[in-house]
């Protein structure tokens, strides 16, 4: 059981939205508290669950996901793939628990509605992935398109050059299809919007040196 949040005074800080940090989130938006969220990074995210820390964690300022903004590119270090024009099936990732209790959204009520709306627009087969079951890039193989409602996997898609479609907060919202995309594609520019997250995520040493505070703009 977690106690119940009392807030101090100054921005709030928090990772994730587990053990307290979703109530800490809900109390500073109702009483117009600034705080920053930090959670997995978007490209090389830290595997800290495992014990490995090395990776990036990404850095946000009163919201959960990055909004980004010009980069000129010279954090971004991973491989964009050519876009997949001859996918099959269309992945979906329905929410977490933890996604499902902060939005207060029923998992199923949520993954029934969006295979729903994705059958009424396409006879594509559908498939679905949980957090955690199996690799995603194997998902990915033969993918036409990926729907979540704010999963890091819609990064992981774009990358493989698997469009999406995203259905909540999303620092790739930019970039998502509508449903009635799915057999009308386009297929946008992912620069931009991809140079842009990795100028919101840090790795635990970036933090340290300082440089994470510079780039966020944090008052010391």
């Amino acid at each position: 059981m977690v106690p119940p949040v009392t807030l101090l005074e100054g921005p709030a800080a928090m990772y994730g939205v587990l053990r307290g940090c979703g109530e800490v989130i809900r109390n500073c938006v109702d009483v117009g508290r600034d705080y920053w969220y930090i959670d997995h990074g978007y490209t090389n995210p830290s595997q800290h669950t495992k014990g490995e820390f090395a990776g990036n964690y990404r850095v946000v300022f009163n919201g959960r996901q990055a909004k980004p903004g010009e980069s000129d590119g010279r954090r971004f270090k991973a491989e964009i793939r050519p876009w997949k024009r001859r996918g099959k099936h269309i992945l979906v990732i329905p929410l977490t628990k933890a996604v499902s209790d902060f939005y207060n959204m029923p998992q199923r009520d949520w993954l029934e509605t969006v295979i729903r709306e994705v059958a009424t627009y396409t006879d594509r087969p559908i498939r679905i992935k949980e957090k955690g079951e199996g690799n995603i890039h194997q998902s990915l193989k033969d993918c036409w398109c990926l729907v979540t409602h704010s999963s890091n996997t819609a990064v992981d898609a774009l990358l493989e050059g698997v469009p999406v479609i995203t259905l909540g907060e999303s620092a790739v919202s930019d970039l998502s299809w509508k449903f009635g995309h799915i057999e009308n594609p386009y297929w946008p520019d992912r620069e931009p919007v991809l140079w842009g997250l990795a100028d919101n995520q840090f790795t635990l040493a970036e933090m340290r040196s300082g440089l994470c505070a510079e780039m966020m703009k944090i008052a010391g």
